[in-house]
């Protein structure tokens, strides 16, 4: 598995290095942005003054998805502001899904961008504008790489941040390269064709409607990319308790989502994108199983337990993610953090285990939690 990552790491590093000369739309003002809110008073007016700062933005239409905190009064007044640059609508509580299409209704470009209310869009980078160029060179959906908003965070956003970024990166090039389309479009960072998204748009079937969606395009024949040049910095969870309900939504909703969309699952994106997920949970289950075993038998206890949880190949590759993650957050903290990466490997176990496969029978997945806010969104 060690082999088949530095083999996966080679041949996303020839991919980007071709795709170094690229460059950015100049169709400045072309895109209209959708966020939805629902209880984001914290962090609600610094996401969209960042947004309409963006020279790619042309307005930006938020949704007040029936929030009880002070989301409609901070909209009010940020509408006063900005005039007609930034679009306030209120409605009852329908899901995120339900926000986002009505959103749609008021969009007059033809791109639009949909990210949450907790993600910092940095507005002095281009990063909109390489999604924009995807887009004009025929794609009709592109997805950035949500990484991580580390102002102000915690030990266990630290933790994630040390592999999320290049992971994210090396993943989804390959799905696309392989499967002919990335994994999925998060719902943090994701460019559309409006004409597209309003025909096959977004539903609160399940509590993963980036993913779902995603999926819908491929099957239907669009053409689904990866920009590895934009990305975002969402809020992560600094409670564990918080970050176990997220990673159980996202895990029972691909569970889920695999029976919504089985009929894909023996096509080359089947085979080559969405499948590959669950055979690492298979094989890493399996391989802990065994190794912890036999490593613990033969380094007798705790010693065992350290060298199973942290072996030197692991260490490795963990520790080159985290040198990249350090460079471009430039926190050089998150390279010695980079092996306790593990815990969310066992998390990510650990609920497949309890959840994901009664999900995968079920079909049911528990209901959206919502995790606590900040008043942190800029870079």
């Amino acid at each position: 598995m060690e082999f088949l990552f530095v083999a996966m790491c080679l041949v996303v590093s020839l991919y980007w290095a071709r795709r170094t000369f690229s460059k950015p739309s100049e169709n400045l003002r072309s895109v209209d942005a959708v966020i939805p809110a629902y209880n984001e008073e914290p962090c609600l007016e610094q996401s969209l003054r960042n947004l309409l700062l963006n020279p790619y933005i042309n307005r930006v239409i938020c949704v007040n998805d029936g929030s009880t905190d002070g989301t409609a009064e901070i909209l009010a007044r940020l509408v006063a502001d900005c005039g007609g640059r930034l679009v306030a609508v209120n409605q009852k509580n329908t899901g995120k899904g339900g926000a986002l299409m009505n959103g749609l209704k008021h969009v007059t470009a033809q791109q639009v961008f949909l990210t949450d209310a907790d993600t910092y869009v940095p507005h002095d980078s281009k990063g909109l504008g390489y999604m924009l160029a995807e887009i004009e060179r025929g794609a009709d959906a592109v997805g950035g790489i949500p990484s991580s908003n580390l102002d102000g965070a915690g030990l266990l956003p630290n933790i994630r941040a040390t592999v999320k970024l290049p992971m994210i990166a090396i993943k989804r090039t390959f799905q696309q390269l392989l499967g002919g389309a990335p994994f999925i479009i998060s719902g943090a960072c994701g460019m559309f064709k409006t004409d597209v998204l309003r025909k096959h748009g977004f539903s609160d079937r399940t509590k993963v409607e980036d993913l779902d969606l995603t999926w819908t395009l491929v099957a239907n024949g669009y053409k689904v990319r990866q920009v590895n040049r934009c990305v975002v910095y969402p809020q992560e969870c600094n409670k564990l308790k918080e970050e176990w309900k997220r990673w159980r939504r996202w895990i029972v909703g691909y569970a889920v989502c695999m029976r919504l969309h089985r009929h894909m699952l023996l096509t080359r994106f089947g085979v080559m994108s969405i499948m590959p997920m669950i055979w690492v949970v298979i094989y890493g289950v399996a391989s802990y199983l065994t190794v912890w075993s036999t490593t613990v038998v033969q380094h007798g206890s705790p010693h065992g337990i350290v060298v199973a949880l942290f072996p030197a190949v692991w260490v490795a590759i963990v520790s080159l993610l985290g040198v990249i993650s350090a460079i471009h957050h430039k926190r050089f903290w998150l390279m010695p953090l980079a092996p306790l990466a593990v815990v969310y490997v066992l998390l990510s176990y650990t609920i497949w285990l309890v959840h994901g496969i009664k999900g995968l029978f079920t079909g049911q997945e528990p209901m959206r939690d919502k995790p606590t806010r900040y008043p942190h969104v800029v870079g």
